[in-house]
């Protein structure tokens, strides 16, 4: 007689069943909590970072001390100083975010071999409830793996965490300190001067919220160059703090400086703050220059390109415009080149038309393009003021002479520009100022009559010529040739 299969078969299934809900409960049990415990490892030191209000570093060769108050962290030792907020909480976030990776439940006998005699930092942290955590010791990094002994006040076991600890708490007192020299925000700014050492001075003053003129000569400023000026001042930062009680600023170069920037703040100017920039020194490869905050007495170390940041001629600031203008006001544009190249066009009700050239069409876009750039045309530099001889500049004859008068024919100015000795030169007609150029802005108005208008028949810049019947390809290839790409000059 055969056995029946079905009960059989319902068995192993009920066997292999058993088994999945045991593996099941172990992995429930056990592995998923010793994973969960694996990825979440404990913290070396459990504390909240904004309960630190102390924090002191000792090391071989020096001590650091840091308390926090209403106003922020200050340094107090080795020097007292305000400090680096964000530096100060660097270090309490490196200690309180460090991890324990492994734990030596046994204290070694020789602690010298883990560097835990002589250690390279010992931190103690001061909380605001009063308390205070064990001090954390921390010696040297193993040999492979990453990683660096710890040791806790004097409990008899070590610990092992990353060797980023290390390198996140080994600092010095200028790492810790405060680097900023002025503080203000820009718009509360009224007035800055800047006195060079033989007394030539530089006044900058405000107007309105975005006018500004530039003294001597009271010319209108350009505020994007003030507002750089303000944002490179503003950002200044020591690199070093050579002496916080000088006995005499002569060797620093402080007694006379060569350059003093005042800052003036609120309407009247009430306010003000003032750097000082003194000698240069050289400490190893580093060239830095002295400076202090005139109304403090610590000097600082800045680095060298400071002075030639701040030392400003009075044309950095000037106004470099050549003809502002709205190019919507504009009637007629009178282009002439030195080369005999000339082009007359006239807007009429909203339409240019090339004057004297009956069938030419002009090129509204690039005519568009032309005015743009001519409203937007500034020097790079101030080359002479007052000019007194223009072919000095070589625009006593100049290479382009672009006319704008508006749409009631009232002259809005006239553009002279110039290639001599290999610089371009631009000035306004009638006026005393002639502006260096910079190449690119030279390149766009040099324009031929032909890049403005299109000529009979042609239906844009593009046009391509179909060849005759029975004219060859090279014919209709040299037709082609006469006319310029796009962009050429």
């Amino acid at each position: 007689m055969v056995a029946p299969e079905v009960p059989v078969k319902l068995g192993r299934i009920l066997v292999l069943l058993v088994l999945l809900a045991g593996l099941g409960v172990y992995l429930y049990e056990w592995e998923l909590p010793r994973a969960a415990r694996e990825g979440k490892k404990e913290k070396l030191v459990g504390l909240d970072k904004d309960a630190v209000t102390g924090v002191v570093l000792t090391y071989p060769d020096r001590e650091l001390e840091l308390r926090k108050d209403d106003k922020g962290w200050r340094l107090v030792r080795p020097a007292d100083a305000p400090a680096d907020e964000a530096a100060v909480k660097g270090v309490v976030s490196t200690l309180a975010d460090a991890e324990v990776q492994k734990t030596l439940d046994q204290l070694p006998p020789n602690l010298a071999d883990f560097g835990l005699d002589k250690p390279t930092v010992t931190i103690k942290l001061a909380l605001k409830d009063g308390s205070q955590p064990p001090p954390i010791v921390v010696g040297k990094n193993t040999a492979i793996g990453g990683k660096v002994y710890v040791r806790k006040d004097d409990e008899p076991k070590l610990y092992l965490t990353t060797s980023s600890l290390g390198f996140g708490l080994n600092k010095q007192a200028k790492d810790l300190r405060d680097k900023t020299l002025l503080s203000y925000n820009d718009d509360d700014v009224s007035r800055v001067e800047i006195r060079a050492e033989n007394g030539d001075t530089v006044a900058l003053v405000r107007k309105d919220k975005e006018a500004w003129t530039v003294d001597p000569g009271d010319h209108p400023g350009d505020p994007t160059e003030v507002r750089s000026y303000l944002s490179s001042l503003r950002s200044t930062r020591a690199v070093d703090f050579p002496d916080d009680h000088p006995d005499d600023l002569g060797k620093y170069g402080l007694g006379q400086p060569r350059l003093t920037v005042t800052v003036s703040l609120g309407k009247n100017g009430g306010a003000t703050q003032a750097l000082l920039l003194g000698a240069e020194a050289t400490l190893g490869s580093q060239k830095q220059v002295y400076a202090k905050r005139a109304d403090q007495p610590a000097v600082y170390a800045l680095g060298d390109w400071t002075f030639r940041t701040l030392a400003k001629p009075p044309s950095q600031f000037r106004d470099k415009t050549v003809l502002g203008f709205d190019p919507a006001r504009v009637g007629k544009l009178a282009y002439v080149r030195k080369d005999g190249g000339a082009v007359a066009l006239a807007r009429v009700e909203g339409k240019w038309t090339v004057e004297g050239a009956e069938g030419k069409k002009p090129n509204d876009s690039a005519i568009a393009t032309l005015l743009a750039d001519l409203r937007d045309l500034r020097g790079a530099d101030i080359a002479a003021e007052p000019a007194k001889d223009l072919g000095a500049w070589g625009l006593d004859h100049p290479d382009l002479r672009i006319t704008l008068t508006d749409k009631e024919g009232q002259p809005i100015g006239t553009v002279l520009t110039a290639k001599h000795e290999g610089k371009p030169y631009v000035m306004r007609a009638g006026s005393e100022t002639v502006f260096e150029a910079r190449d690119y802005m030279y390149a766009r108005l040099d324009k031929q009559p032909k890049d403005l208008v299109e000529e009979p028949g042609a239906p844009g810049r593009s046009t391509t010529t179909a060849p005759a019947a029975g004219a060859s390809p090279e014919a209709a290839d040299e037709d082609q040739g006469d006319e310029p790409e796009e962009g050429e000059e």
